[in-house]
């Protein structure tokens, strides 16, 4: 079975169900009519029948001997309906001759009723209803009520493989669908969908599918844009440094230290994307090195305002840190949290004016994490912002910032926290700006 098809393996089924449901049913109900009959009959041993009985016990007593009653019975004429059993269980007389000398187990006699004639002889007088022989009627009437359970049978069996056959239809034809789409998915063609037609197993099946279809082609479409955007951002420092060398080369440029610190600057900012780059690799993978400790948080961000607060005031946006009272240690890798913070506090000085603010704010949550949030006074996001917020090579308009990045910050700044098992989201300021926010577990 494991080699057929699931539509032979449907039809065989189909055709086994139906087989054995009629069969069964026809067993069944032809037992039932037996037995309804067989009570039927019984119920009708009648007054006369009675009047027999009592008839051939008052001969015995009149007689002293059973003796010549089969004779007696015969000169009645008509069709008694009785059998009279001697004690060997032979019958002795009977309205049909073919059952007379008919030997009966003790079983067949149980229904009748014994005239004890001696210490160990009975005779015995069984009604024909209660006889396990059945008259022409009876068996014409058999007879026909067979025929008509076999035609119901054959009629059920009929509509049972009609239905089944539409069933099967049914079942097999979305399951074709679906396995056509997937063969055309695996070509490439990530934008192929299936129609869902009903709500059932297979509807959900085929959502999922369009679900997962869908999820591919936006996984495709990110990964050919991460490589155009990677390739785009490798381009531009390493297109410098070769115009800058060859102008060097060629005597065009002057090679002193100011041009050699300016082509140094892009190779650290070549580097520090290659860099970038990998630890996106490395959270996508899992792999990502995160030592955990407890961490003292007002020590961390008092390290952090000292050398991040004073470059901060030099461009004319002043810097505050707030950590509420109630704020204990958190559990986490000391220098993966500082490099969040730092991811988050270069995007709010990318993008907040002169003169405008960036704030540290960290207090405790009631369900006992530990909450940073980093807001500036800068133009704030837009709806768009906020669901792309955090993915790689997106920024806001560069009309706002005061210098360009990667767009790699903030993806970095959420894999790393989500490596803690923390969650970071980010929101429009109430007072303007944007604030990014970040919870961690104390434990």
């Amino acid at each position: 079975m494991s080699r057929l098809s699931l539509r032979t393996k449907l039809i065989v089924l189909f055709v086994l169900l139906i087989a054995v449901t009629a069969g069964l049913s026809y067993f069944l109900a032809n037992l039932f009519v037996d037995r309804a009959f067989e009570d039927f009959a019984v119920r009708n041993v009648g007054v006369q029948d009675l009047l027999i009985l009592r008839g051939i016990a008052q001969y015995y007593e009149r007689n002293g001997t059973m003796e010549g009653l089969p004779e007696a019975l015969a000169d009645q004429g008509g069709q008694l309906p009785v059998l009279l059993i001697d004690p060997q269980r032979r019958v002795v007389f009977a309205s049909d001759e073919e059952l007379v000398g008919r030997r009966l187990s003790p079983g067949q006699l149980e229904a009748g009723v014994a005239l004890h004639t001696g210490e160990d002889e009975a005779w015995t007088v069984l009604p024909v209803a209660l006889t396990p022989w059945r008259g022409e009627v009876e068996e014409r009437f058999l007879s026909s009520v067979n025929r008509g359970l076999i035609l119901a049978g054959c009629a059920v069996g009929l509509i049972g493989i009609v239905l089944a056959f539409a069933v099967w239809r049914q079942v097999t034809r979305p399951l074709r669908r679906l396995a056509a789409a997937a063969g055309r998915v695996a070509q490439g063609h990530l934008d192929e969908r299936v129609q869902v037609r009903s709500r059932d197993e297979l509807g959900l099946l085929a959502t999922s599918f369009n679900d997962m279809a869908e999820s591919l082609e936006r996984a495709e479409s990110a990964k050919r844009q991460m490589i155009a955007d990677v390739s785009h951002e490798l381009r531009t420092p390493i297109t410098a440094l070769r115009s800058g060398l060859e102008a060097m080369r060629d005597g065009l440029v002057e090679a002193n230290q100011e041009n050699f610190a300016g082509l140094h600057n892009k190779t650290l900012l070549t580097a520090r994307l290659v860099e970038d780059l990998q630890q996106l690799a490395l959270a996508d993978a899992g792999r990502l090195s995160i030592r955990l400790t407890h961490c003292d948080v007002r020590e961390l961000l008092g390290m952090i305002e000292t050398t991040v607060g004073v470059q901060l005031e030099d461009t004319g946006i002043a810097f505050s840190v707030d950590v509420a009272d109630d704020v204990s240690d958190i559990y986490a890798d000391r220098q993966r949290i500082e490099q969040v913070i730092l991811n988050l506090l270069a995007n709010a000085a990318r993008y907040t004016p002169e003169g405008g603010s960036i704030s540290v704010r960290v207090e405790a949550v009631p369900a006992g994490d530990v909450r940073f949030s980093i807001c500036d006074t800068g133009p704030g996001l837009s709806a768009t912002d906020l669901m792309h917020a955090f993915d790689r090579f997106y920024r806001a308009d560069k009309a706002r910032s005061t210098e360009g990045g990667a767009g790699l910050g903030l993806a970095i700044a959420k894999a790393l926290i989500e490596a803690h098992h923390g969650r970071i989201w980010a929101e429009a300021a109430p007072s303007g700006g944007a604030c990014f926010r970040f919870e961690l577990p104390t434990e």
